[in-house]
């Protein structure tokens, strides 16, 4: 179970902060083969000019996260349900999503590395003059909910166009190794990556990582490793191990692990002159490009088919060993400002007509799932303890679930959204937000405890 091992997540803001470039090694507590850096290590600068010692890595450790998909659901008689909220209720469909995360003392090299590698990627935007066209994993470069008000703003200002919003299906797990290899080398006008470049390089693309359930299956949960997720002798042993070791290795050809500080650069670069074809290509039908990561949006005059653009598109990636994600396909046109199209444009968690900017059905309803479990599993902990539903404390739910308490959570991530956004429409979709907690509440109350609930 991932817990076991990382700090709680973020369960709100899809913005992508661990892969935003600092100057410094952030402060990371969550347990690895190696302790947490004391202050003095996570500050310290790293010297790329030279590589007197090759940086020798930790494996990765690894585990596969159930994301889940929001689809809409028919009640018997065939008809789209409503949820509290009043829209259309949606059930989780969930997709398999591996995940992978450096060592301490890793994580501080590559952030020092990304950060060095930055230098030449901000200098390589502005020589292009691609910089305000890619929008994700760069410092100083504003949230999703900036460069989604952005789109919106631009498609106001044109009046009159269509936009055409595409994801590039399973991006990470096909970036190309060797195309990511002479991308870097081209970008750091070099013939082949050496040194820091190399080291980097390599460990990144074949990489090697232990599977926590295949930890916890070996060692059990409840080892003492003094802040490590086992001892020096248990990992030599039972990890490390020639026999029955639990290392494995990443042998293919294509994909990079999402969870490393350089991963989000390293994407960036791989996709650098896809994105000045795509910037060229715009431009001379009159319109723009933009892309956050694996989100790509275009915004071309009336006329153009949205099919052609697709089509367009796809080619390009082609030449990368990329694909558009067709399913999540997104296509609006606009007349003077006004939605004319079947549906609202959607990108990076909103939704916009031409009048009102909104969040999307489908983050509203992974809002209310998480309340739900998250309810449901202090509840069962509770009974577990013979803890009475009437007894369990609800403060800290609260706080992580609504606007009561200082947390961040969804509905203040939805508040500061509707601030940027100027969207006052937004803090009306989540107003309810108490009432939806209280009857999540009795909901799971009824489930856990079997509706016997006396005071």
């Amino acid at each position: 179970m991932p817990g076991f091992y990382l700090p709680s997540e973020n369960e709100f803001d899809p913005s992508t902060d661990d892969f935003v470039l600092r100057s410094v090694s952030k402060e990371r507590r969550y347990k690895h083969f190696d302790l947490p850096l004391r202050d003095s290590d996570v500050e310290r600068e790293f010297d790329f000019s030279q590589e007197k010692d090759v940086h020798r890595f930790w494996p990765l450790l690894g585990y596969t996260d159930l994301a889940r998909r929001y689809v809409r659901v028919k009640d018997d008689d065939g008809n789209w349900k409503r949820d509290v909220t009043g829209d259309f209720e949606r059930t989780a469909v969930q997709k398999p999503r591996p995940i992978r995360f450096a060592g301490h003392e890793d994580a501080a090299y590559l952030q020092a590395y990304a950060t060095h590698l930055n230098d030449f990627y901000e200098r390589a935007l502005a020589e292009d003059g691609t910089a305000g066209n890619v929008l994700a994993y760069r410092k100083g470069g504003g949230t999703n909910i900036h460069h989604a008000k952005s789109l919106f703003d631009e498609i106001v200002d044109h009046g009159n166009c269509i936009v055409v919003a595409m994801d590039i299906s399973g991006f990470f797990d096909n970036l190309d190794h060797l195309l990511l290899r002479d991308e870097v080398a081209g970008l750091i006008g070099a013939t082949r990556l050496e040194g820091h470049h190399g080291t980097v390089w390599k460990n990144v693309t074949r990489y090697s990582w232990v599977e926590t359930v295949d930890l916890d299956a070996r060692l059990g949960r409840n080892r003492k490793g003094n802040g490590r997720v086992c001892t020096p002798r248990d990992y030599v042993t039972h990890v490390q191990g020639r026999k029955n070791g639990l290392i494995r290795t990443h042998d293919q050809r294509f994909g990079i692990p999402q969870g490393t500080p350089v991963s989000g650069l390293y994407a960036n670069i791989y996709l650098r002159t896809f994105d000045k074809m795509m910037v060229a290509w715009c431009k001379e039908r009159g319109g723009s490009y933009r892309r956050y990561s694996d989100d790509i949006a275009v915004v071309l005059p009336l006329g153009s088919r949205a099919t052609d653009v697709v089509a367009s598109v796809e080619a390009m990636l082609a030449e990368f060993k990329l694909k558009v994600s067709v399913k999540k396909t997104e296509t609006a046109v606009f007349k003077a400002g006004v939605l004319t199209s079947s549906k609202p444009i959607q990108y990076l968690g909103f939704t916009f007509d031409g009048t009102n900017t909104l969040i999307r059905p489908s983050s509203l309803a992974a809002y209310l799932g998480k309340m739900r479990r998250g309810i449901h599993a202090k509840l069962v902990a509770a009974k577990a303890k013979d803890v009475p539903s009437f007894e369990v404390y609800q403060r800290e739910l609260r706080s992580r679930y609504t606007h009561a308490g200082k947390r961040r959570n969804f509905i203040r991530y939805a508040h500061k959204a509707a601030d940027i956004m100027e969207s006052p429409e937004i803090k009306q979709q989540v107003k309810k937000n108490a009432t939806w907690f209280d009857r999540a509440w009795e909901s799971e109350v009824s489930k856990v405890y079997g509706g016997m609930v006396t005071q």
